[in-house]
């Protein structure tokens, strides 16, 4: 068989990676192209493909059985009709982007808390001034809306911090110990009632829409700081937009917005409570090491016919 393994700027693989692969592959061939390099006879004699081929080539590539996404979401493929062989098995990189994404969220809210961008602009005008409103992290709620990988690690860093972690999960499940509270999508209110922080951790699917709405917001306490770092659908941007205005929440974090990028004519530029990088929380130089560990053991498991780890289930979206 053919294992097509194609790299992009966000998704690189070092060379040992590359050496291992084809190790625990030796009876088939194994092909590592750039994105921009890569044919379609490439893509239509691989069994195998790990990157992201594109929809249009993804419905020619006939010999496809398992397609390995390099992103933890699955939101640019709907549904097996997009491929040749609806039988397709695709699987993400959940646990890949957990623990830079963790530490994004953290270097917002207490960005946030301690005024550092502010202090920034006054650095670049050599301005010795003092801003004498902070926020205390420890003895705060917060809540975090998606308990997957990223939302456990944004979970574990709160609790150790002395914050009361509330969490909304899709189904319920044991209560780790570093999670105070766990609720399910019906429950939401009442965590986004509590919290002085809010994170969004959703994936992008039919169901998580606009989640965070106008009536959403308005439930949500007035210096609550929210941070997206999911995808910009998730919250009702004009919505957001109108409630920073008026002053009905304290703050935002968003690395993902809708569109992307950006408007330059956003009012979200302008407001001095809010953080936006480009999507960028997930950039980590060790993320390369656990996309090669995903990828090698479910190579594993594929030549055993055992069950492949991080399936995406296409009808929920992830």
């Amino acid at each position: 068989m053919n294992i097509l393994i194609i790299t992009s700027r966000l998704f690189c693989m070092k060379e040992e990676y590359i050496t291992a692969i084809r190790a625990e592959a030796s009876e088939h061939t194994v092909i590592c192209v750039k994105d921009k390099e890569v044919t379609q006879a490439m893509i239509e004699d691989a069994e195998i493909i790990f990157g992201w081929p594109g929809l249009e080539a993804l419905s020619r590539a006939r010999k496809l059985k398992w397609l390995q996404l390099p992103s933890a979401g699955a939101d640019a493929i709907e549904s097996n009709e997009v491929f040749y062989n609806k039988d397709v098995r695709v699987t993400n990189s959940s646990g890949v982007y957990g623990l830079p994404i963790a530490e994004h969220v953290f270097s917002m809210i207490l960005s946030y808390n301690h005024n550092l961008s502010q202090y920034a602009c006054y650095q670049a005008d050599k301005e010795w001034k003092r801003i004498y409103e902070a926020r205390d992290f420890y003895g705060s709620t917060i809540g975090i809306i998606g308990l997957g990988d990223i939302g456990s690690e944004i979970a574990k860093r709160a609790k150790a911090l002395g914050a009361r972690v509330l969490a909304v999960k899709r189904t319920k499940v044991k209560l780790p110990d570093y999670v105070d509270e766990l609720y399910t999508m019906e429950d939401l209110d009442i965590v986004l009632r509590q919290s002085d922080y809010v994170v969004v951790c959703l994936p992008n699917t039919t169901k998580t829409k606009g989640v965070i709405s106008k009536e959403k917001l308005g439930i949500m306490k007035k210096d609550s700081f929210l941070v997206n770092i999911g995808r910009g659908t998730l919250i009702d941007q004009e919505a957001l937009i109108q409630a920073l205005r008026e002053r009905r929440i304290g703050g935002a974090g968003l690395d993902v917005t809708e569109p992307e990028p950006l408007p330059k004519d956003s009012p979200l530029w302008e407001f001095p409570n809010v953080i936006i990088t480009p999507h960028a929380s997930g950039f980590s130089p060790t993320n390369g090491q656990r996309h090669f560990k995903i990828f090698y053991d479910n190579l594993h498991c594929y030549f055993q016919n055992k069950p492949l780890k991080n399936l995406v289930d296409l009808g929920e979206g992830y």
